[in-house]
């Protein structure tokens, strides 16, 4: 299994500044941060490790700190997902990670700027980061649609700086959803952090059919099943064909995720 990604910074003049230099690596920091997180669901205590730093044409090697390197191959192909013009998401790259390639776009404006971001894994390139990242992303983002419905899952990472969001593991995808709730409503969401929530509103979906954010919320409530009921319970379901295929699977056929 691969275990070093490496970014190698082509600018449009011989040399960079040391500002560019650490704009760039904010900005790869902030999209890796968000992909590491939706594969192991947690924040590592590290994070990644830089293991080369090379100034001929500024080029960062990075490893990961955890032993279980994967995330390594999955941020390679992702990347290479997004820059080949695809509107669909690459697994793992959340509505967080997506808005992070838009935000890279800054990275080739202005007088001290990018001309390109190769990707390699093990010293082979494997995807290239250009002036269009901004567009690219939008295409993914665009091509979801939106309507009222629930998610439900466990409710994590709250933040309330800025706009307040959380984070919900969406029990039928296994995606992070985000959670965009009003400041006045924070007590009551903190009261329910690490439980399992049902949270309906307004659902914005990927292409594919996976929940990304869920705003306009009309109600939240802690959904723990009692002792007593059997584990699986989505509540009482009387269609045949939902008996059979068992409700998580149902949802996805309804979300549109199996085609």
């Amino acid at each position: 299994m691969p275990d070093r990604l490496t970014f190698v910074i082509r600018s449009v003049d011989e040399s960079s500044s040391l500002d560019f230099l650490v704009k760039s690596l904010e900005d790869i920091k902030r999209l890796i941060g968000h992909v590491d997180y939706a594969i192991y669901r947690r924040r590592p205590r590290q994070g990644w490790l830089v293991h080369s730093l090379k100034s001929s044409a500024p080029t960062i090697t990075l490893t990961p700190e955890r032993e279980d390197r994967q995330a390594v191959e999955i941020i390679s192909d992702g990347l290479r997902m997004v820059t080949s013009e695809t509107d669909q998401p690459p697994p793992y790259f959340t509505e967080p990670a997506l808005e992070d390639l838009r935000k890279m776009g800054r990275l080739f404006r202005g007088r001290d700027r990018a001309r390109s971001l190769s990707v390699l894994v093990d010293g082979e390139k494997t995807a290239t980061i250009r002036e269009n990242i901004d567009k690219q992303a939008d295409r993914i983002l665009a091509a979801g649609y939106d309507n009222l419905g629930s998610v439900e899952g466990r409710l994590d990472a709250i933040n309330v700086h800025r706009r307040p969001t959380a984070t919900i593991w969406d029990r039928v995808s296994g995606a992070p959803v985000r959670w965009t709730f009003r400041r006045e409503e924070t007590e009551g969401v903190k009261a329910l952090l690490e439980k399992r929530v049902l949270v309906t509103g307004h659902v914005h979906y990927f292409s594919n059919g996976i929940p990304r954010r869920i705003s306009d919320v009309v109600v939240f409530e802690d959904a723990t099943p009692p002792q007593y009921q059997e584990r699986a319970g989505f509540g009482s379901i009387p269609d045949e064909r939902v008996q059979e295929l068992g409700a998580a699977e149902w949802l996805k056929i309804v979300r549109g995720m199996e085609r």
